[in-house]
C-alpha cells in the first residue's frame, strides 16, 4: 500500500472581510489554478455575529514551511496577486496539533484561524473548537 504524501488536515476560518486575499493565497500555497476559488460563501459565524468562509483539506507537510515564508507565484498561477496573498499570509494564526504544544486558536475577525492535525483528524471537531457555528439558514417552505 502506498503511503499518501497529504499527511496534514489544514481547516481555516477566514473571516468574510478578508476573503479575496485568503483566497490569492490559497491560489499561492495550492496545487490547482482553482485555489483561488477556495474561500466564496460566509457560511459560519462566531458567538458574536462574525462571519467566516471556512475550509477544510489535506495537506502536505510542507505546507507549514511554505505558508511561513516569503511567497512566489507558483507555475499554475503566475500571475497571482502576491501583494493580497501576503496581507492574508500575515494574518495567520495557527495551532499545530502534530506539535508537542499546540496552542488554541479561536475564530476572529482579525486573523485567519488554521488549525494543522493528522489528515484522519474530524474537521467539524476543528471548527467546533474555533468556536464556530453554522449561519442559521430560513426554513424552506415549499
Amino acid at each position: 500500500m502506498t503511503q499518501t504524501q497529504y499527511q496534514l488536515r489544514a481547516t481555516i476560518a477566514t473571516p468574510v472581510a478578508h476573503m479575496p486575499d485568503a483566497n490569492q493565497l490559497a491560489l499561492v500555497l495550492g496545487e490547482s489554478s482553482a485555489d483561488d476559488q477556495t474561500f466564496t460563501s460566509a457560511n459560519w459565524q462566531d458567538a458574536d455575529g462574525n462571519l467566516y468562509a471556512v475550509c477544510s483539506t489535506v495537506a502536505k507537510p510542507v505546507f507549514v514551511e511554505l505558508a511561513g515564508q516569503p511567497l512566489q507565484a507558483p507555475d499554475h498561477a503566475p500571475d497571482a496577486d502576491l501583494e493580497a496573498a501576503t496581507r492574508a499570509q500575515a494574518l495567520l494564526v495557527i495551532e499545530d496539533r502534530t506539535s508537542d504544544n499546540p496552542v488554541p486558536v479561536q475564530a476572529s475577525p482579525d486573523h485567519i484561524a488554521v488549525i494543522l492535525d493528522n489528515r484522519l483528524a474530524s474537521a467539524q471537531e476543528h471548527i467546533e473548537s474555533m468556536g464556530l457555528f453554522p449561519v442559521p439558514q430560513p426554513e424552506d417552505y415549499t
